[in-house]
């Protein structure tokens, strides 16, 4: 019995570093990620995308593995007063924190701890960030201590990076795009043939992967959300004994966009 159940869980809004699809646009990303974390020359490094490409998953999937090659922070809400971001410095270090001091005293006493230790920060949402924190951001990766990888949306980087600040700084500019068809049928089969469930990835063809593709748009997020209604479905179907929905069909599709919003009655 195919074990519909189970395969929900893959497309649950989580990490399971283990696994990285390598999408084309992703693929090119973490290349340029493995090759630039870590190195001081490069202290300020961009991901821009449309919400919901999977900027938030190469971030988490590239700082687990950067902590096993040095320090490594990922705060997945930007900040919004730098004794946060301080505060996350000093428990990295075990260095008891007083909220108290002057930001001199903590430029002071982190440059001391890290010294040695180059730090790469992995910052989510960092479209939030206003412009005053951002010139600390720079201000920090001014002393070759620490590397910034700030993930945000498409056209909020794009007038970041025109900013007189920005033009003339060193850094990497790294865009994410959508899923084609093909890519999404080879997530689908890849995925579910490497956690043994076979028989559910042989269900899909480049048909449904090409309905999946019209209707989340190539969008990584809406493509997950799709595929965890899809399965929810099929398991209901199979419990029940409903044959006609037993496999996959265009009425199951459609019921799948339906249940998530993507089209209307």
């Amino acid at each position: 019995m195919r074990d519909f159940e189970a395969a929900k869980e893959f497309f649950k809004d989580t990490v399971d570093p283990s696994f990285y699809f390598d999408s084309m646009s992703a693929e090119i990303a973490r290349n340029k990620l493995s090759i630039s974390i870590g190195d001081p020359l490069i202290p300020l490094i961009f991901i821009m995308g449309d919400p919901g490409v999977g900027k938030s998953h190469i971030m988490r999937v590239m700082h687990y593995s950067a902590m096993r090659n040095g320090a490594s922070i990922l705060i997945e809400h930007p900040f919004f007063d730098p004794r946060d971001l301080f505060k996350e410095l000093y428990e990295a270090r075990e260095m008891p924190f007083d909220k108290n001091k002057s930001q001199g005293e903590f430029l002071d006493e982190l440059f001391e701890a890290y010294v040695g230790t180059f730090c790469t920060i992995f910052i989510d949402e960092a479209q939030l960030l206003n412009d005053e924190q951002f010139e600390f951001l720079r201000i920090l990766s001014d002393t070759k201590l620490f590397q910034f990888v700030l993930a945000m949306h498409k056209d909020e980087g794009r007038a970041l990076l025109a900013k007189k600040q920005f033009k003339t700084r060193t850094k990497l500019v790294i865009e994410y795009g959508n899923l084609e068809e093909n890519e999404i049928l080879r997530y689908i089969h890849t995925l579910f043939m490497g956690h043994t469930h076979g028989e559910i990835a042989l269900m899909f063809t480049k048909n449904e992967a090409r309905v999946i593709a019209r209707y989340a748009k190539g969008n990584f997020r809406m493509i997950k959300k799709f595929l965890y209604t899809l399965m929810k479905l099929l398991d209901y179907a199979q419990k029940k004994g409903l044959s006609k929905y037993r496999k996959l069909n265009s009425c199951l599709l459609t019921m799948a966009a339906l249940d998530i919003g993507l089209i209307h009655d």
